[in-house]
């Protein structure tokens, strides 16, 4: 994500209609990976999140967005770790957003369960990124939910 909205990048953004697209970068998450492992399942809804987004638009700016989800204990919340925060960068085309998932439900989730908390968590960052840059959060949504809707957990 350090090279989003770069000329090289956003001429690899082009669709075959000569417009640009979307770019969904969801990783694992922080904490809990390293802590316990990327659970496959997860791996491969985000992985397919990404491509079901590519070529799509919800914005004439913005074309990149990385999501950083935090699972971690409340105590490290606590101390001052793992603070949310949204950044816009490369002109308004790149949001990198960091937000928190809480760690008791994403611990005892299945597969299916922990799939749904990174769905809100993508639903979550959206709101965050329409409140700091035009952004069809509402198409999105609507977009995130048919997919959500047609996935084969």
């Amino acid at each position: 994500m350090q090279n989003c909205g770069g000329a090289s990048e956003r001429n690899q953004l082009f669709s075959r209609r000569g417009r640009l697209t979307m770019e969904l970068n969801i990783n694992s998450p922080a904490y809990f990976s390293d802590r316990y492992g990327v659970d496959d399942e997860v791996y491969e809804f985000c992985r397919k999140l990404y491509s079901f987004f590519k070529d799509k638009e919800y914005s004439d700016t913005l074309h990149t967005i990385g999501i950083l989800p935090v699972v971690a204990p409340e105590e490290s919340y606590e101390s001052g770790a793992w603070k949310e925060s949204v950044q816009i960068i490369g002109n308004k085309s790149c949001a990198i957003v960091t937000l928190r998932i809480n760690f008791n439900e994403y611990y005892v989730a299945d597969s299916y369960g922990k799939n749904l908390l990174i769905k809100d968590a993508v639903a979550k960052a959206a709101k965050k990124i329409k409140s700091k840059v035009n952004f069809n959060y509402e198409s999105f949504l609507q977009a995130l939910n048919q997919f959500s809707e047609s996935y084969q957990f």
